[in-house]
């Protein structure tokens, strides 16, 4: 079964690379739970992540990443591994 992945309106190159990869990419409104949320920090704000709180699998939980200035081997790693840098 693919990751799910849920990102911003915004990000189409992103999009096409995870579904090009298998990724099922969903948008805020998806009604379903989510492994991976992404986001830009240059277009948006971690308000924007409030949108998701009904597609977050509360036992297993949804990775957040932010995408600035991040290629996608970096995004593939964090969204497989559940592993990502310090927010701060």
């Amino acid at each position: 079964m693919p990751k799910v992945v849920a990102v911003q309106n915004n990000l189409k190159s992103i999009e096409n690379e995870l579904v090009s990869r298998g990724y099922k990419v969903v948008y805020e409104n998806y009604e379903g739970t989510v492994d991976a949320i992404l986001y830009d920090s240059d277009q948006s704000s971690l308000s924007y992540l409030g949108n998701f709180d009904n597609v977050i699998d509360m036992d297993k939980g949804a990775i957040v990443i932010n995408i600035k200035n991040k290629h996608m081997d970096e995004i593939i790693y964090a969204i497989e591994k559940r592993a990502y840098e310090s927010l701060f």
